[in-house]
């Protein structure tokens, strides 16, 4: 836990890792209470699943415009009120009466998203680049403890009291005032600032196994954070106050990996450590399929303990590659593996309205076997 304690005794280090912790804190609250949407506006999983299709358009619509932004605000002050936006409009959804008021908040929620993940991991990269210190990891550390605290608090509030909008407005009154406390530390930071003269043609061949796998991991992640408490619901049959324990466990295994994940890379190097982690997800998966209380929350723990290095393994893989700028790199990783995220879900609910959640899952699990193939050909 060497790098955590890095994070604590630098206030240079903490404030952008902390804005993972808040990231992760908001998504685990709205993710908690999609069974509750479900149940209010009376849709099937498929119904919810083209709903968050509109967060996934949302995002890559976002994409170019985000790069831009942060050309014209600078990645730091981006970042902090991509926060903002990204947080409010968690709102959208809690407060939507119809169906069609739901697409459209996801779709405003997946534009907002992809405006504060591209600047927050590029400002992530910015700020280890100048420290010449790795906190790629440790810094992902925070999304997992953030993980942890909002689904089960959250899960236990929504089962118990049920107020989705007071839950949201504490919470965003408590992360908010933080941020603005941190700011200084990172809103000053303009990033690279983008070339002059002729347009470069952007290198993705380099890029494209990297992206691959990011795509789909974080599109199993997403798929795990939107549809894991619906699982529990109806194919294990959980009590409805724990039905945020596996995204809680989830992002428990992703806590114990990614503050041991820098020894390990440095250890292993970042291809080998890969295969490993996947390797390890691929173990959860045959558990969560298992349909068993015990041992599909075992499952996701497992899951998520394999999950947790690869995010920021293929960040630094982005910024390390040939011929490829570090700003470049990163960014299209992140706005890859952003869309991913978000499309995820929608597979699963289609699928799964079709089949089954039991059969999204395990379709999911292909996926994930796919990745695991393409990283056994890099050295």
């Amino acid at each position: 836990m060497l790098s955590f304690t890095v994070f604590l005794r630098s206030r240079r280090y903490f404030a952008p890792a902390f804005l993972f912790f808040c990231f992760a804190m908001v998504f685990s609250t709205w993710v908690t209470y999609i069974p509750v949407i479900v149940d209010k506006l009376e849709i099937s999983e498929g119904q919810l699943g083209v709903a968050l299709f509109f967060a996934s358009l949302g995002s890559f619509l976002m994409i170019p415009v985000s790069n831009k932004l942060i050309d014209v605000l600078g990645v730091g002050r981006q970042t902090f009120f991509g926060f903002i936006f990204y947080a409010t409009s968690v709102y959208g959804m809690f407060l939507a009466p119809t169906y069609i008021l739901l697409c459209i908040a996801l779709f405003y929620f997946g534009m907002m998203s992809s405006v504060f993940v591209i600047a927050l991991n590029s400002l992530l990269a910015n700020v280890e680049l100048k420290a010449g210190r790795n906190i790629m990891t440790g810094s992902h550390g925070f999304w997992s403890v953030g993980g942890i605290v909002g689904a089960s608090s959250g899960g236990f509030l929504a089962g118990k009291i049920g107020m989705p909008v007071l839950h949201l407005t504490v919470l965003l009154s408590i992360l908010i005032t933080a941020q603005i406390m941190l700011r200084n530390e990172y809103y000053h930071i303009k990033g690279e600032t983008p070339s002059s003269g002729k347009k470069r043609k952007f290198p993705v061949r380099p890029l494209l196994a990297v992206a691959i796998i990011g795509l789909i991991l974080m599109a199993s992640e997403g798929a795990i954070a939107d549809w894991s408490a619906l699982f529990l619901q109806r194919e294990v049959e959980l009590e409805k106050y724990m039905l945020g324990f596996g995204y809680a466990l989830f992002s428990l295994g992703m806590t114990i990996g990614r503050f041991t994940g820098d020894a390990l890379s440095f250890k292993l190097g970042s291809w080998k450590l890969l295969r490993i982690a996947i390797g390890t997800s691929l173990i959860g998966f045959v558990l969560v399929l298992n349909a068993q209380p015990t041992i599909t929350l075992a499952g996701f723990m497992v899951i998520g303990l394999g999950f947790s290095v690869i995010v920021p393994e293929i960040y630094r893989l982005a910024s390390r590659i040939e011929g490829v700028k570090t700003s470049d790199g990163v960014s299209f990783i992140a706005a890859v593996s952003n869309v991913g995220f978000l499309i995820g879900p929608v597979f699963l609910g289609l699928i799964a309205e079709v089949y089954s959640l039991l059969i999204s899952f395990f379709v999911l699990s292909l996926f994930v076997c796919f990745a695991f193939i393409i990283s056994l050909f890099k050295k």
